[in-house]
């Protein structure tokens, strides 16, 4: 009786597929997961420290709308408008706090690091576009500093692209806590569709559970906070694109010569090491609905 056998092409083909195919969805899934708890984070300090100031100049905080999702997030009510540190306490604070974080574990990156020292890039590469749209918006912190004290925005232009700039270099040197190698063209997958993922749910709680809200009976914000939910899948799903980008050309190009201080080795992902950004996961969205619900 003849035994039928495929071809080694066939087998080969095969098995070199399915690791990819399912590191590909580690990595997604993994992107998706952390991004909960480093919006978080991001978020928490940046409205803290916008907090800090409200309480130093006598106002009482009523809201300290800080959450995981990908919508704005609020202190209620403001200090005195023309102040600038009312306006700028949120930036300074976030990054002095999160650059402390990140100089402290950057000698120990690994997988259970990573959320944590992702912040400061993140801070750095967000807050860094984030005034260049201000600017050019007319709105947002950058756009109220400069408007009240009337400075050129010559000079916020360029703290913002230094900020673009090591925020871009800094989260790339994490990418391989993720289990993308440089070379690894699934990265143009991998974070895109994770980042896209994540704003997606945020844009669903955004429009089913904000609206009635404590936050929007008190002071209206709903559709503020909806319609910054709805433009994030555009900007996170263009960022995630344009690092994968600069990830698998420039710094696969750079990677060797990067001094080994500077430079992460790849990980390798697997199954059972996804209860810790679950749990993460878990976490920030169980404070994040006591926040805004």
């Amino acid at each position: 009786m003849k035994s039928l056998s495929l071809p080694n092409t066939i087998i080969d083909e095969k098995e070199t597929t399915t690791p990819i195919l399912v590191s590909t969805l580690q990595s997604t899934l993994l992107v998706f997961l952390l991004f909960f708890p480093v919006t978080f984070m991001v978020m928490f300090l940046h409205e803290a420290g916008h907090a800090l100031f409200h309480l130093s100049q006598g106002v009482p905080v009523h809201f300290l709308y800080a959450h995981p999702f990908s919508f704005l997030g609020f202190v209620r009510p403001m200090a005195d408008y023309h102040n600038i540190w009312t306006h700028a306490s949120g930036t300074v604070f976030e990054l002095l706090v999160s650059a402390v974080i990140f100089i402290l574990l950057w000698k120990r990156r690994s997988f259970y690091t990573l959320p944590f020292l992702m912040v400061f890039p993140w801070i750095a590469l967000y807050d860094g576009m984030g005034g260049i749209f201000d600017i050019l918006g007319n709105t947002g912190d950058y756009y109220n500093i400069m408007t009240i004290k009337g400075w050129s925005p010559v000079g916020f232009y360029g703290i913002s692209l230094i900020m673009i700039v090591v925020g871009i270099f800094f989260l790339i040197s994490l990418f391989p806590l993720l289990g993308l190698k440089p070379e690894d063209r699934k990265s143009l997958f991998v974070l895109p569709v994770g980042m896209l993922l994540f704003t997606a749910l945020g844009l669903l709680i955004a429009n089913l559970l904000v609206p009635g809200s404590p936050i929007d009976v008190r002071y209206h914000l709903a559709n503020e906070i909806i319609v910054s939910a709805k433009y994030r899948p555009i900007f996170m799903g263009s960022i995630g694109l344009l690092l994968a980008l600069i990830y698998i050309t420039l710094y696969r190009r750079l990677y060797r010569r990067i001094p080994a201080s500077l430079r992460s080795e790849v990980v390798s992902l697997s199954w059972r090491d996804f209860w810790y950004p679950g749990l993460l996961f878990t976490i920030s969205m169980i404070l994040g609905f006591m926040v805004i619900l």
